[in-house]
């Protein structure tokens, strides 16, 4: 672990007083398998969930500055290279990982000049492997633009900035996937856009958002456009500049969007020296968009270019400054309370050296923020470190007597908050003074021999420097751990006398409101044990795809227990979900009940389904107790598109005008369904009360036909005048207007 100052700074253009503590904090330096140097690894990255992906854009795999790009898996508190990607097509000069961008299972790899307009590459992540899955290019691209100087995903969606399109005006091309395709749905720019502006240099996305910066805009004061989606319309829903904008602050080369939050750097901006450095965050009300806070470094300097890079993650937001101190670089970590924004941390890396450029782009996830270094250790090196405090627990108190001790910082010694281990321990038949030392770490144990049910990753170290006591009663506060225990009543804590070796011991665990309790008469490992009840089934696959005229569902379990079944579900567009089978009545989604080894299961939609509309399942399974779990992370969506001679042949719902019209004595309604179904077509009124039923039976698909001759119910001659005729079939249903005349 590291021990560095921390400072506590309001984060607003005012003067605060200063409060440094030493605190211990978790870093990981990330490294390329076969770096070389100059690649500049680290120069971009991206960090979410267990992954973390770096750019080394000057790599030379495939001639000088072809480029690359490696992802990272964490295993508790280790990352280990999975993965090296590189384009299926590649030369020299195309600089593959000048920007990149990762969400679950997907990754997204810029290529600014690639043939010459610049491209984009995702891949996709199964198992351990990643595989390129589509190239995106601009629909209008020229030569020049650099397309895919700067890439963001979230979900389905992608948006890539082409900064020199247009005379320098710059665009960003946002792209949705369908199955395994991506496809280009909109092109955004500035609505106010000019020469050399220079929009979409920096571009995120975030749900329904994407904001782009114009880092040139209005004499290089800067700007950033918010765009919304409606649909499949992306509009721009607001402009953002800087409350102190000055001419050269670049305010927009940086930006980021999470939520109703965005946050902008702006790098030049000259409030403690030339080019210290500032950021902005901006908060979303309706359709407005407030500045909230500027945010400065504590000891900003001269020419550290605080503002270079910055992410935004629920209530923490990074800022990276890669000139500071000799150009060695840092990031600055604020956490927001309300309206006001802090700075909780300083990040400075274990092995800085000067010109590293630490701070040159940085990215922020729940737990864990990453921060590139692009000239690091010759190759470029990235730098994980734990945001959240269960990560950088260290905390040591100093026990004399009977009493409680909560091992967090704000109580006793420590008066600060970025380090919590989640753990208070009640002191009895204490006798002696002692320090007591506990750490906590995010990641299951080394060997867990005398375990079972599920192993949290959590773990904590318990340092005893000589105490007394006849009985220590821990207490775990579950919410401050990086994990969910869903069921604390199945969690057990255990322990071992040796940190790393032996077979753990199950201590009685009960709960206590949100902790976890148990007792013990000495310290060293302890961790938890189980807190999840096992699901019906565990899900292997999942793929949805068209064949034909229908789509067509196909799933693998790796094993089931009590499975009665599974339902399926659909949504139209940006619809609702609705099920629409069950396996009370299709026999092909009867579940296995217990199985321990892989079932595969397909399910055909051969319903009405519509010529270029996109549709999204997914399935749940549901227990012999009637228990439904619904695996709705695992949806997918495909875009049905019918060629053109299957749209010719498919059959449609049709209602013509009658015939004649308007008519005496009688008319004649043709019309055509999609298959066979119960049918009715009702006359009504201008009071829309029912005239006469023509048709109420089951028809074959097809075209069919029925006479009206004015009459009602009953035989009777109607009146002349307006009256509206009505088909219902199945979920189609469409009303067309006759007149009567005599």
């Amino acid at each position: 672990m590291k021990t560095f100052t921390k400072t506590l700074a309001p984060a607003l253009a005012l003067s605060f007083g200063i409060v440094t503590n030493c605190f211990a904090e978790y870093e990981v330096k990330l490294s390329p398998s076969d770096g070389a140097g100059n690649d500049y690894f680290g120069q971009t990255v991206d960090i979410d969930e267990n992954y973390a992906i770096s750019g080394a854009y000057a790599d030379d795999d495939n001639g000088t500055s072809s480029g690359s790009a490696y992802i990272h898996k964490r295993d508790g508190t280790l990352w280990t290279q999975e993965a090296k990607l590189l384009p299926s097509t590649s030369s020299a000069g195309d600089e593959f990982g000048f920007s990149v961008s990762i969400d679950g299972d997907y990754a997204v790899v810029g290529a600014r000049k690639d043939l010459s307009n610049g491209r984009a590459f995702v891949f996709k992540r199964n198992g351990t492997s990643w595989t390129e899955e589509a190239i995106l290019s601009a629909s209008d691209g020229a030569s020049g633009d650099q397309f895919g100087y700067a890439v963001s995903i979230d979900g389905d969606y992608i948006v890539v900035g082409a900064l020199l399109d247009n005379s320098d005006k710059g665009s960003a091309y946002i792209f949705k996937r369908d199955g395994t395709s991506w496809t280009q749905e909109a092109k955004i720019t500035a609505s106010d856009a000019a020469n050399n502006d220079r929009f979409g240099r920096a571009v995120c996305i975030s749900g329904d958002y994407v904001v782009s910066g114009a880092y040139k805009e209005n004499s290089a004061r800067g700007s950033a456009y918010v765009f919304k989606r409606d649909g499949t319309s992306w509009s721009e829903e607001a402009k953002i500049t800087a409350s102190d904008a000055a001419n050269s602050d670049e305010f927009g080369r940086t930006v980021w969007i999470d939520g109703d939050y965005v946050i902008s750097g702006a790098y030049q901006n000259d409030d403690n020296g030339s080019q210290s450095g500032s950021a902005y965050i901006y908060k979303r009300d309706g359709t407005s968009w407030t500045q909230e806070a500027k945010l400065t470094a504590s000891d900003a300097a001269t020419n550290d270019n605080f503002g270079v890079a910055v992410s935004i993650k629920d209530d923490y937001a990074l800022v990276g400054a890669y000139d500071e101190n000799g150009a060695a670089g840092s990031a600055y970590l604020f956490k927001r309370s309300g309206t006001s924004w802090t700075q909780e941390s300083k990040l400075i890396a274990d092995d800085a050296s000067s010109n590293a450029r630490f701070g040159i782009y940085v990215a922020l996830d729940v737990n864990y923020a990453i921060v590139g270094a692009y000239k690091a250790n010759s190759s470029g090196t990235s730098y994980v470190y734990s945001v959240n405090p269960f990560g950088n627990g260290d905390v040591t108190e100093t026990v004399s007597s009977n009493t409680t001790v909560s091992f967090d910082e704000g109580s006793g010694s420590n008066t600060s908050s970025n380090e919590d281990t989640g753990m208070d321990i009640a002191f009895t038949g204490v006798t002696n003074s002692a320090d007591i030392q506990c750490e906590s770490f995010p990641e299951t144990p080394t060997g867990t021999d005398g375990m079972s049910g599920t192993i949290q990753e959590v773990r904590w170290e318990i340092t005893d420097a000589g105490l007394t006591f006849g009985n220590a009663e821990i207490r775990i506060d579950m919410t401050t751990l990086p994990v969910t225990i869903d069921f604390p009543d199945a969690a057990v804590i255990y322990h071992r006398s040796t940190p790393g070796t032996g077979s753990f011991t199950a201590l009685a665990t009960s709960v206590d409101g949100d902790e976890l309790v148990a007792n013990t008469g000495s310290f060293s490992e302890f961790a938890i044990g189980g807190g999840d009840v096992p699901l019906a089934i565990e899900l292997d696959s999942f793929t949805a795809r068209q064949i034909g005229n229908s789509i067509q569902l196909n799933w693998t379990t790796a094993s089931e227990k009590d499975n009665e079944g599974f339902n399926v579900y659909r949504k139209t567009g940006n619809g609702t979900f609705v099920q629409i089978a069950s396996y009370k009545g299709n026999s092909e989604l009867l579940g296995a009940l217990n199985s321990t080894t892989s079932n595969n299961y397909t399910f055909v939609d051969n319903s009405e389904l519509r010529n270029g509309e996109t549709y999204t399942y997914y399935i749940s399974d549901v227990e012999t107790n009637g228990l439904e779990t619904k695996h709705e992370k695992s949806a997918e969506t495909v875009r049905f598109v019918l060629n053109e001679e299957i749209a010719q042949t498919k059959l449609d719902y049709v209602l013509a005008q009658n015939f004649p019209n308007p008519f005496n004595p009688s008319t004649q309604i043709n019309f055509q369904i999609a298959k066979t179904q119960d049918v009715r077509l009702q006359i009504f009124n201008l009071k829309g009360e029912l005239v006469k039923e023509l048709v109420n039976e089951k028809m074959n698909e097809g075209s069919h036909s029925a006479k009206w001759d004015g009459t009602d119910s009953f035989g009777n001659q109607v009146s002349s005048g307006t009256y509206f005729y009505k088909l219902s079939a199945g979920i189609f249903s469409k009303t067309n207007k006759m007149v009567l005349l005599k």
